[in-house]
């Protein structure tokens, strides 16, 4: 048969479009998604359901980045239905009208504009603590903010280090104007309000019984079939066998490594680099995989004293925005992550002891930029769909970074030394005074800490001019392929000041909201 939509990957923006496409139920709708579909709050792995911390090994793609040269370490992808929204930390921020807005000027259209996309972060959410103009009640993602009470005594303490340091109070962080240090707004709801409440549970629970929607788990996409300049199908492995599935709409929802990947391998970029491949050219487009933006990270690890780790509590409760001495507002957050593992090979911060020691409880001040000026790039390393595509971050890349990133671990350090969080720990685990007081010495520790907040986009870029580097247009279709369109945050023409998994869902919501119109 043929579908009136396929749309790969069922994550922030996948499973709301197919949520909102479905509602019609004369147009057929294909889900599919390369990892398993726990389909009820019931059937979720204790991973996937408690919002103390990501799952980041048994649902996750596997994905290694090379954050600096010389650094390569794991870069954390949600695999399964739900993509990234059931796997991450929860915390349920938007980024600043100045982001949307600066969108709207580099697509030329207004419609991505902040006051034009409030309503769609509004209808998104259920929030249980705050009212008025910027937030919105009754929507699928609950979102709930922790009590002073239900704050971890390090989580406090980072609190009040903050607020003793001359930062604002915030309780509301999805206010545009606020600033400084707030309890955490997370989407978060079950039982106890302790289930990261994903796209799956919040979008695709509502759409299930609709015999007009399949959804598809275990289904890993090769490459889109073009035939004539239009997009009509797509080549899939489904439980081991490779088939190939026709539809008059093929959208890619596949985020921001996977969906650039897919195009790469369809012969969709830049036409030079995949002839190296063997790979065909359906459309020289320059711009896909090459705008790679994320929220570069440094953690200072501490050793804690006794008691203070416990890795069944929540991971982050407080966060600090502030702005830079150089940047725009919000331009830097701070976290305080109560509890990571620390070993070679380990996912946050940098491993300089001995290579066979026992992996230790360790706690971390986690300052990272929000905006950045450093672009990375998805590439192909075969055109196998098998293999892993290359992620490259750069993110020592612009100087204007490692000047916040400095300015960050500084700040962290003071607070870290403070007199409300130092009893909570007995020191860093590899940064000292001298090293901090050095610009250079610090720059080495800046290049071996650097870690992700694991917020990869802007790899397939909207704009309209392809040899500008856009790769969709403003309501994500592909720039020289008809029927084909990109919806993930992969489509962001520059990163925002927040974590993503909110804009990604409003992405998929407005660019639905669109096609609905289109194919009435």
């Amino acid at each position: 048969m043929e579908y009136d939509v396929i749309i790969v990957g069922a994550g922030s923006s996948g499973a709301v479009m197919a949520a909102r496409l479905s509602e019609d139920r004369s147009r057929s709708v294909l889900l599919l998604d390369a990892g398993p579909d726990y389909a009820t709050l019931d059937s979720l792995p204790d991973d996937v359901n408690s919002i103390h911390e990501p799952s980041t090994v048994h649902h996750d793609w596997g994905f290694d980045a090379t954050f600096v040269p010389g650094r390569v370490a794991p870069l954390p992808r949600g695999k399964l239905v739900g993509g990234s929204s059931a796997i991450n930390t929860g915390v349920a921020i938007r980024g600043a009208p100045g982001d949307y807005d600066r969108w709207a000027e580099l697509t030329g259209d207004e419609r991505w504009g902040w006051e034009q996309c409030l309503p769609y972060f509004r209808a998104i959410e259920d929030d249980r603590d705050e009212g008025g103009d910027f937030h919105g009640q009754g929507g699928p993602i609950p979102v709930r903010r922790w009590t002073r009470e239900e704050l971890q005594p390090v989580q406090q303490g980072f609190y009040d280090a903050c607020v003793a340091a001359g930062f604002e109070e915030d309780r509301d962080q999805n206010d545009p104007e606020t600033t400084g240090i707030t309890r955490a707004a997370m989407n978060r709801g079950g039982p106890n309000q302790m289930t990261r409440w994903s796209a799956n549970l919040g979008f695709l629970s509502q759409a299930r019984n609709r015999l007009n929607l399949t959804i598809r788990s275990h289904c890993l996409v090769d490459r889109v079939l073009v035939e004539d300049g239009r997009a009509v199908g797509l080549r899939v492995e489904c439980d081991r066998e490779v088939q190939e599935v026709r539809g008059r709409e093929i959208v890619l929802s596949a985020g921001a490594v996977m969906s650039p990947a897919i195009l790469l391998r369809s012969g969709i970029g830049p036409a030079e680099e995949l002839a190296e491949l063997g790979i065909a050219s359906a459309a020289d487009l320059p711009g896909v995989g090459k705008h790679l933006m994320d929220h570069p990270m440094t953690p200072l690890l501490l050793h804690p004293t006794e008691g203070v780790v416990d890795p069944a509590k929540p991971l982050l409760q407080t966060l600090l925005r502030y702005t830079s001495s150089t940047g725009e507002f919000n331009d830097m957050q701070v976290y305080l992550l109560g509890h990571i593992l620390f070993a070679p090979g380990g996912r946050y911060g940098t491993w300089q002891g001995d290579e066979d020691a026992e992996p230790e409880w360790v706690f971390a001040v986690a300052p990272g930029v929000q905006l950045p000026h450093s672009y990375g790039s998805v590439t192909l390393a075969s055109a196998d769909y098998t293999v892993k595509p290359v992620i490259d971050l750069k993110f020592d890349e612009a100087e204007a970074d490692r000047v916040r990133l400095r300015e960050g671990a500084r700040l962290a350090w003071r607070l870290a030394h403070s007199a409300e969080l130092s009893p909570f720990h007995t020191g860093p685990v590899d940064l000292d005074q001298e090293t901090l007081d050095d610009d250079a010495r610090l720059d080495e520790w800046i290049h071996g800490a650097s870690s992700s907040m694991a917020h990869p986009t802007c790899t397939c870029p909207m704009g309209p001019d392809p040899a500008q580097g856009a790769v969709v247009d403003s309501e994500g279709r592909v720039h020289g392929v008809e029927g084909l369109r990109v919806v993930d945050g992969s489509i962001m023409p520059t990163l925002i000041r927040a974590n993503t998994n909110f804009t990604c869902m409003m992405i998929g919501a407005r660019i639905a909201d669109w096609m609905v119109e289109e194919l009435a």
